[in-house]
């Protein structure tokens, strides 16, 4: 029953259509619930009101509700409940994840309704944030957060919602661990490729690279306000784990940074995106017949290796890269088998 009124209201077992501002309201007291709709015509609040009183009778409203609040909640809403509600309390790291999530929550997917995320969508997603350079293990990391989210917000927030579409898709698979560095004659070839491609500071980015053990991203937001001339050093504020750090610069790294040009906003390898970079990046491996055999994260590995032969300790090459444990480290230190010869007969 639907009663019309432009007066009080009393709470009785029944419909009630009223003017409410510009517009006509809809409120629904049935067995104990209390709903709510506004209109812009009166035959709409009215025909509305009737079928939320024939739902709540029948019992079809709880699970209409439940399916109306999985249409309204986004990804990206999904993945701040899990850190507010679980990560915030129970994970150590939960800095470390918040940073992760707010990553994830500003990329377009994250405005994706969880009622509208597919399989087929959260592939493309992979597969873009592959070509765009991030590496298997990354990639990995970014869907099972999505599939830890959906499935902690699902079991204590009741969202219907019946398979976990991260389950649909394959992973992105793991490389083995990193087992290559370039040989002397490699290296020159490189060296000589990239003086002659475009950006202009390909060949110092690479030089770079090596000497610093920094990733891409660091040495791209790299600019001359990070760098202690007088004491060799430079500053990375932002870094993966999220730690800034100190490192050494050797007298080739400084002596290369010195001898790239000003640039309006101070970075040393000024490039549009991070995109265009691998673009240019892939021609010089192409062109140096490496493709397929190298990738620019490996210059941190070569250059990881050159210091531990070297006989950096592994304190030293943790302060310097940047690396948080012992495991992640030895994947990128591959100690030639020729200079273990050398250390056993005392010559090193």
């Amino acid at each position: 029953m639907v009663r019309h009124t432009y007066g009080p209201l009393r709470k009785v077992e029944m419909s009630t259509i009223r003017k409410h501002y510009k517009k006509w309201q809809a409120l629904v007291r049935k067995k104990g619930k209390v709903v709510a709709k506004s209109f812009y015509k009166k035959s709409d609040a009215s025909k509305w009101a009737y079928k939320v009183e024939a739902q709540i009778e029948t019992g079809l409203y709880n699970r209409i509700e439940k399916a109306e609040k999985l249409a309204d909640i986004k990804l990206k809403e999904i993945l701040n409940i899990y850190y507010e509600k679980y990560l915030v309390l129970k994970s150590k790291d939960h800095k470390k994840e918040k940073y992760l999530i707010d990553l994830l929550s500003n990329k377009p997917i994250g405005n994706t309704y969880l009622s509208e995320l597919t399989g087929s969508m959260l592939a493309r997603f992979r597969d873009r944030e592959l070509d765009e350079g991030k590496s298997p293990s990354t990639v990995k990391k970014y869907l099972l957060m999505f599939s830890r989210a959906i499935n902690r917000t699902k079991a204590e927030h009741d969202i219907p919602i019946v398979t976990n579409p991260v389950t649909q898709i394959e992973l992105p698979e793991e490389p083995p661990p990193i087992d290559r560095v370039l040989n002397d004659e490699e290296w020159e070839r490189l060296l000589e490729v990239a003086s002659k491609k475009k950006p202009y500071f390909m060949k110092a980015i690479v030089i770079i690279a090596r000497e610093t053990l920094c990733r891409r991203g660091e040495l791209l937001r790299l600019t001359k306000h990070d760098i202690n001339w007088r004491q060799g050093t430079a500053r990375i504020n932002k870094t993966k784990n999220n730690t800034p750090r100190e490192i050494g610069l050797s007298p080739l790294a400084l002596e290369t940074l010195r001898s790239l040009p000003d640039t309006p906003d101070g970075r040393f390898f000024p490039c549009k995106s991070v995109h265009s970079f691998n673009s240019y990046w892939r021609k010089v491996l192409r062109d140096a017949k490496l493709r397929g055999v190298f990738t620019f994260h490996r210059l941190r590995h070569q250059g990881a290796t050159d210091l531990a032969e070297d006989n950096w300790s592994i304190a030293e090459l943790s302060a310097q890269g940047g690396w948080k444990s012992l495991s992640s480290l030895k994947r990128y230190t591959h100690i030639q088998a020729k200079h273990l010869a050398k250390k056993m007969k005392g010559k090193v």
